[in-house]
């Protein structure tokens, strides 16, 4: 009796142990290990940080490299959790080279703060070959229209996975560019009648 107890609580606690690490591993997605390290001066302004570079073209809508570009950005020291919805990545992923601008990434908008951008390069400059990296910049509230890359060798396309909003004014500002058009519109209005006095004369 007593041997059947603990047989049968011994493999009671093989179940136990075995199943969630079975389960586990069915969801366990793996990324690519980093072939070499990313470049942070790849980039005007340069990177503060970055993901990479991982093997191959990650960046595009495959459920695999979803869970990889999830992956990849969490890797990143700023708090952006990406959602995985490859229909809310920024439209523009194609960079068509020729032409004057040809270094810039251009996304069509202008950046702010925490931005996310990545990239997948066939040859990057360098011996990192066929690879993807993610970078992360700090635009602050100035903004940025496009960042520029030092080197476009073996440039594919890129994503733009997150970017902040301008600044709202604050109230003192408004109350100035209110007071500011006020002062204009009463300007324009003397002039005018100024004109018309002077044609009467």
């Amino acid at each position: 009796m007593r041997r059947s107890i603990l047989a049968f609580m011994a493999a009671a606690a093989a179940v136990a142990v075995s199943t969630p690490a079975v389960a586990g591993k069915s969801n366990v997605q793996t990324l690519p290990a980093v072939t070499h390290p990313c470049d942070l001066g790849l980039t005007t302004p340069d990177a503060t940080d970055c993901a990479g570079y991982y093997p191959g073209n990650l960046v595009n809508g495959s459920p695999a490299d979803i869970q990889n570009q999830k992956d990849a950005i969490a890797e990143l020291d700023g708090d952006f959790v990406w959602d995985g919805d490859w229909a809310s990545v920024e439209a523009t992923k194609q960079l068509t080279l020729g032409g004057p601008d040809d270094n810039q990434l251009s996304f069509g908008q202008t950046l702010f703060g925490l931005t996310i951008i990545g990239a997948h390069f066939g040859n990057v400059a360098g011996p990192a070959g066929n690879v993807s990296v993610f970078w992360l910049f700090d635009f602050g509230t100035e903004g940025a229209d496009f960042v520029t890359l030092d080197n476009v060798q073996g440039f594919s396309n890129a994503a733009l996975y997150t970017t902040g909003t301008p600044a709202v004014p604050e109230p003192a500002t408004w109350a100035m560019m209110l007071l500011g058009f006020g002062a204009a519109g009463t300007a324009m209005r003397r002039s005018r009648r100024t004109a018309k006095l002077a044609q009467l004369a």
